[in-house]
């Protein structure tokens, strides 16, 4: 691992995978040295693509909010981990099948996209499929009470439930060491959950980092291999960067710090302080 700079980046790699919360964005605003990053890529003539595991906004919706932030993305620049949800529901056979989602409206938009069938909870009639894309969009104590008490009876009853997990992050940077938690800490809670009543629980499939749904999604847009992904986060952007056999950078304007690389077993290829080029 060594520390360098963005530009360094840009001209060694024909494409660059940029996360968004932590590497571009924070709950605030833009984080300093993003503008600069992308207006350098494009300068480059370099592709790029927002590889995020943000399912609560379509990539419309996403590109809209960068934009107004002072940052020139675009729709087709973005690779969603709501848009794997499709990708899933294809692969598995799964289009209308009954499905519950927690997330946002353009969460629903995504699963809605997919083929599914939504249904609201209820514990008589467990879903076949539950998609979870984001912390928020709904009541929390009442739709986490009533989405355990949904999968404890559909595990009584013998019935296997699909879940699926949009965003496997645990956390997101809010700004000034403030955090959040994301809807990867739910999905642990729900699997924590059900393990205290079956020695095998169900578990959710990650659609978003460091699974190889969004990576492959990503690279066949782009056309190359030779990408390095940007992120902020060990266990998902650079761990994913690893397994899908791609150069990574970690950037520390987001989660994690650089002292905490050296007690982890992920590392990555390069660490940035900024995208400022």
């Amino acid at each position: 691992m060594k520390t360098v700079e963005f530009a360094t980046l840009v001209s060694e790699y024909e494409a660059v995978f940029l996360d968004a919360y932590g590497v571009l964005v924070d709950a605030q605003g833009a984080l300093d040295g993003a503008p600069e990053g992308l207006a350098a890529l494009r300068r480059a003539g370099r592709r790029f693509l927002i590889v995020s595991n943000d399912a609560s906004r379509l990539p419309e919706r996403s590109a809209a909010r960068f934009q107004a932030l002072g940052l020139e993305v675009y729709a087709d620049e973005v690779v969603s981990s709501g848009q794997m949800v499709a990708r899933y529901f294809e692969a598995h056979g799964l289009r209308g099948a009954p499905t519950v989602v927690l997330g946002s409206g353009d969460s629903a938009a995504f699963v809605t996209a997919a083929g599914a069938e939504l249904v609201a909870l209820d514990v008589a009639h467990p879903p076949a499929v539950v998609v979870l894309c984001d912390e928020g969009g709904f009541d929390f104590f009442p739709t986490m009470n009533a989405l355990l008490s949904a999968l404890m009876a559909a595990l009584e009853r013998g019935r296997e439930v699909v879940l699926l997990l949009a965003n496997p992050d645990l956390i997101y940077p809010r700004r000034d060491g403030h955090f959040g938690f994301t809807a990867g800490s739910l999905a642990r809670m729900i699997e924590e959950a059900l393990g205290l009543v079956t020695p095998r629980p169900p578990r959710f499939v990650h659609l978003g980092k460091p699974a190889s749904w969004i990576f492959d999604a990503a690279l066949a847009r782009v056309g190359t291999r030779d990408v390095v992904m940007v992120g902020d986060q060990l266990h998902t952007d650079i761990a994913g960067a690893r397994r899908a056999g791609l150069a990574s950078a970690l950037v520390t304007t987001g989660v994690t710090r650089a002292e905490a690389v050296a007690a982890s077993a992920v590392k990555p290829d390069y660490l940035l302080r900024s995208l400022r080029a």
